[in-house]
């Protein structure tokens, strides 16, 4: 699962349609989770050395920035407090959308509750603003959007060997910051706002959701193999859709970092750190979208909004969204 520790929510059967309104808001209770501001910044190696991540601690990191972007871990940072607001930017963990969001800084948000089951958070200025999609749908920005920044979720130990100088919240001695797991079954509140979930997939099937500029794809994550690269042309983008699957972690790319467009594919050999190669120059990349060895070495994919969550989520906010279907 991406965000969960808890095998269970697998199953469909746990959440029945319910009858709400499918736009009624089910309200979080005040206090229960109070959003982070500005933790002081550190560097992975640094934090790692202290042993207080674990290897497989669920990180939300961002691609594309100074020091080779960063990540923090879920369970130190967004599990209790589900919102951090930050220069390096904007980030709400929703658990049972199974989705960590990254937008650009921005501050004064928090949770507000759950509308068809996906996260709602309040801004400074009493405006409500979606967690999945970032766009605001009361309130006095009403209409407005969040503008995303390339992001994806990971393990600790994963993104450390990609980038171990890459930036870090700062752990302090352990104590600064209350550790908190990662819920393990679906909160009550979120399931009685979900409403009927779309049947085109079981409603916690994971899936990449990506938004074009005028149409918005799903590609589910559920039957793929350990490495994948899906390929697709949509909206006039040719993409390339990441799996790496001993990480649980999905991402969307352009295949076209300069004149060229790639023939990406998922690579069996090619060591972990760069499962994927293009055919054209045998470049190998990483699930960051660099290019770590061949012809086109330090180049870069552009990342394209996407983002990994559960069905039920992104069909809520996304109800006319293509589906992928593969050619083969």
């Amino acid at each position: 699962m991406l965000v969960c520790a808890s095998v269970a929510l697998c199953s469909a059967s746990v959440l029945p349609a319910q009858t709400l309104n499918s736009h009624a808001i089910e309200k979080a209770v005040p206090g229960q989770f109070k959003a982070l501001t500005e933790p002081p910044c550190s560097y992975c190696s640094t934090q790692n050395r202290k042993g207080l991540v674990n290897d497989d601690d669920r990180v939300i990191a961002w691609l594309r920035a100074v020091h080779n972007g960063g990540a923090f871990p879920l369970r130190h940072f967004l599990s209790g407090s589900r919102v951090v607001n930050d220069t390096y930017g904007l980030f709400f963990y929703d658990p049972d959308g199974g989705y960590v969001s990254a937008f650009q800084k921005d501050y004064g948000y928090e949770l507000y509750g759950w509308r068809r089951g996906v996260m709602v958070v309040r801004g400074r200025d009493g405006t409500l603003w979606s967690a999945l999609t970032g766009k605001a749908f009361e309130g006095p920005q009403k209409g407005k959007r969040l503008t995303r920044i390339a992001s994806l979720v990971t393990d600790w130990q994963y993104w450390l060997m990609l980038h171990p100088e890459s930036t870090a919240y700062d752990l302090f001695d352990g104590t600064k910051y209350e550790v908190t797991p990662l819920p393990s079954v679906m909160s009550e509140a979120a399931q009685r706002s979900m409403g009927v979930v779309d049947p085109r997939l079981k409603p916690l099937d994971e899936v990449l959701g990506v938004e074009f500029d005028n149409i918005t794809k799903a590609y589910t994550l559920t039957k793929l193999p350990e490495r994948a690269c899906l390929l697709d042309t949509v909206d006039g983008r040719n993409i390339a859709v990441f799996w790496y699957g001993p990480t649980k972690t999905a991402v969307a790319f352009d295949r076209k970092p300069g004149e060229r467009t790639l023939t990406l594919y998922a690579d069996e050999i090619s060591p972990e750190t760069a499962p994927f190669k293009d055919r054209e120059t045998g470049t190998r990349w990483t699930i960051a979208g660099r290019a770590v060895d061949g012809p086109l070495r330090g180049q870069e994919l552009t990342w394209i909004n996407s983002l990994q969550c559960r069905w039920y989520a992104w069909a809520a906010e996304y109800p006319e969204t293509l589906l992928y279907e593969s050619s083969k």
